[in-house]
């Protein structure tokens, strides 16, 4: 007898349709897979962003230029600070406060807290934060700054430049303009009964900035009358880091000693292997890292 309207199915049929199914399935578990991997680096190296962003703005921001040393790692040192009234409260107890903070697991060493610790997130991924401190420092101190003219096309065209230097240094437009109007400068005068017909005849102990009323006129203001303005070649000025400054206030070599700037990269190290989780410094594995530099000045 034969039935032809057969509706069951065979076990044959039912193995061939699962085979046909688990190849179709193969790309679609791989590309899972492969978006698992994608979450977990994005999702780590946005914690590594956050934690070197924070790390270097609270340095930038509550962290005294003197106590922070160079070197690879940097250090964080307060020993020699405690003898200058203006570092007073940047002592020990301050120290271990914010050092957590900064670089979790720093213990202190001879030249103080190395920049350097271990941070951890909730997947339990271990993160190395390691701090570069490199000094900007001058060793020039030249007896008189140097002076350029800065050209008669100028503005309109390129200005003459000084000289090419590995030294930082600092440039401005002098400004000895005619004062346009002196009883703005009688405050800043030592002598009232003095009438300065230029911001230069106060000479160099007494000079002060240019009133903001006044337009910019040339050095030696040669062939033009007394309220002529001319901004034609303008004398440019140049210091170096030691005419500018004063040494930094902690025990140091005189080379480092004149320092108005330090860079600082910070290197976020970790490792996406999850044998390594805990090792951040394993070179197998999957290792990641982050770079982010800036720079602080001796504003204190």
């Amino acid at each position: 007898m034969v039935f032809l309207n057969r509706k069951a199915v065979t076990f044959i049929e039912i193995v061939i349709a699962v085979g046909i199914l688990a190849v179709a399935m193969i790309p679609l578990f791989g590309l899972m897979s492969r978006q698992t991997v994608e979450t977990d680096r994005n999702a780590s190296q946005a914690f590594a962003m956050n934690k070197a962003s924070e790390i270097l703005n609270t340095i930038l921001d509550n962290v005294p230029f003197a106590a922070l040393r160079q070197g690879n790692p940097g250090f964080i040192k307060v020993d020699d600070l405690a003898a200058k009234t203006k570092y007073k409260r940047y002592n020990d107890a301050w120290a271990l406060k914010i050092l957590p903070v900064l670089f979790q697991g720093s213990e202190k060493q001879g030249a103080g807290w190395p920049c350097s610790g271990i941070f951890t997130d909730s997947r339990g991924i271990h993160y190395l934060v390691h701090l570069r401190v490199e000094d900007v420092f001058s060793e020039q101190k030249p007896p008189r700054p140097e002076r350029t003219k800065i050209g008669a096309g100028f503005p309109a065209g390129a200005p003459n430049r000084f000289a090419e230097t590995s030294e930082l240094t600092f440039a401005y437009l002098r400004n000895p303009a005619i004062f346009s109007a002196g009883d703005w400068l009688q405050e800043y005068s030592r002598d009232p009964a003095q009438s300065p017909y230029a911001e230069v005849d106060l000479g160099s102990s007494r000079g002060v900035a240019e009133s903001p009323q006044n337009v910019y006129q040339d050095e030696g203001m040669e062939g033009s009358g007394p309220d002529d303005p001319r901004y034609t070649d303008p004398t440019a000025e140049r210091y170096t880091t030691k005419m500018v400054t004063e040494k930094v206030p902690y025990d140091t070599g005189d080379k480092y000693a004149w320092c108005v700037m330090k860079k600082l990269l910070i290197q976020v190290q970790w490792n996406l292997d999850q044998r390594y989780f805990e090792n951040p410094e394993a070179t197998d594995g999957r290792v990641q890292r982050i770079h982010l530099m800036t720079i602080k000045g001796d504003i204190d």
